[in-house]
């Protein structure tokens, strides 16, 4: 085993220790419920590690490592559905860092903006992070560092966790950006947004293989019925199918020359289609693709294993930060958990899609839960988005990377 991978094997190990302790049920369900929605024990803990800043250089703040040691936290966060922005936190440190300023201490969190008097929508932990804001207009980029902003609205996600509009307050920090920073923000927020999802499934499929080997049915353990046995390895190859895309992700963006290269990969992907920038860029729109459309399956299929007993407040909060909707509304085929807390709600929407599946049709009133969470008809967006920019030109894929897979 090479040092490198000893390093990597010892931060994998550091991390998961640390949040395991910390991150037990009752904690994560009373961050959720707490009006700061965080655990802030937690947040200390791994400050003091070092953790919350890795892979931003040491002389700027950071606690040094790479994009894939920042990658092995925010994998291992996602997993212990740990109530903090961890994931956030490290992708704006590493956009700080490219644009040459120091990282401050605290949460971060990370928003792309219009405009700098524009409220910034969903911001993740707004309430109480420090927020890094990215925006161009016709001036040039500008990147704005706020202490605290001023909330316009609290909000939350399904995950309970925090999810604020702000606006830029008086002290805020505005500083003009180089070209391609605002891409360079979007790639991080999808590349962590992706590792996180790559985390909390694979946390979803070790407990629902334990959970159909444990229990038992008919005499026997559910893991040994066929019917469970082929939903279980369904869910296995979507949770490797995640992983491996947000691992190439994060071992294309390593390759290319220097990191912040990528920023500029929705010129350069112009003139060279084969750049590792306008690599890094399809890799991470693939990873993020990906991650949300198998996110719904993953939960579906791990709700569906544990009879159904997700559809309670105490159960399976880890499916819920799975299925989180994107800021700008809500997507369905990502909101199993949310959906599922709501018992039968999507009744109305398997009768609409399936009239506009057949058109002329009856819907067929007597599917249930079980054939709706199959996935058969989620099938997002995104999906096709991957496939044209597999196979598009190279001036074809600089639009479609500036579509918003948050």
């Amino acid at each position: 085993m090479s040092a490198d991978a000893n390093e990597r094997e010892l931060l994998r190990d550091t991390v998961g220790r640390l949040l395991a302790s910390h991150c037990t049920p009752e904690r994560v369900a009373a961050a959720a419920k707490a009006s700061a929605g965080w655990d802030a024990p937690l947040w200390q803990a791994l400050e003091d590690t070092g953790l919350t800043l890795a892979g931003s250089p040491e002389e700027l703040g950071g606690s040094g490592g790479d994009l894939a040691s920042a990658a092995e936290v925010a994998v291992a966060a996602g997993a212990a559905a740990a109530p903090v922005p961890l994931g956030e936190t490290l992708a704006a440190g590493m956009l700080l860092a490219r644009a040459g300023f120091s990282v401050p201490s605290g949460p971060l969190a990370l928003a792309v903006g219009a405009g700098v008097g524009e409220t910034l929508r969903r911001v993740p932990y707004g309430r109480l992070a420090t927020t890094v804001a990215v925006g161009g207009g016709p001036g040039g980029e500008w990147l704005a560092v706020a202490a605290r902003g001023s909330v316009a609205r609290f909000g939350r996600n399904v995950a309970g966790e925090p999810r604020d509009d702000l606006r830029l307050g008086a002290d805020a920090e505005i500083h003009p950006a180089s070209a391609g920073t605002v891409d360079h923000a979007r790639w991080l927020l999808r590349l962590f947004r992706a590792l996180l999802i790559s985390g909390a499934a694979r946390r979803a499929l070790e407990l629902t293989v334990a959970y159909v080997t444990e229990r038992e049915q008919f005499g026997r353990p559910l893991g040994k019925m066929p019917a469970v046995q082929q939903e279980i390895a369904r869910m296995a190859g979507e949770v490797a199918l995640i992983g491996a895309a947000a691992q190439a992700a994060v071992a294309d963006g390593a390759v290319a020359d220097d990191v912040s290269a990528v920023a500029d990969g929705v010129s350069a992907v112009a003139d060279a289609d084969a750049s590792p920038a306008g690599d890094a860029i399809s890799a991470v729109l693939a990873a993020k693709a990906q991650a949300s459309h198998s996110a719904g399956i993953v939960a579906a299929i791990a709700h569906q294993m544990h009879g159904a007993i997700g559809t309670t407040a105490v159960a399976h909060r880890r499916l819920r930060r799975v299925t989180r909707p994107r800021p700008g509304g809500v997507s369905r085929h990502r909101v199993f958990g949310g959906v599922a807390c709501r018992a039968w709600r999507p009744r109305e929407w398997r009768e609409e899609r399936a009239e506009r599946a057949q058109p002329g049709s009856q819907p067929n009133r007597s599917t249930g839960l079980a054939a709706w969470s199959s996935g058969s008809s989620l099938r997002p967006a995104a999906s096709r988005c991957v496939r044209q920019c597999r196979s598009a030109p190279a001036t074809s894929r600089a639009s479609i990377s500036r579509i918003s897979l948050r």
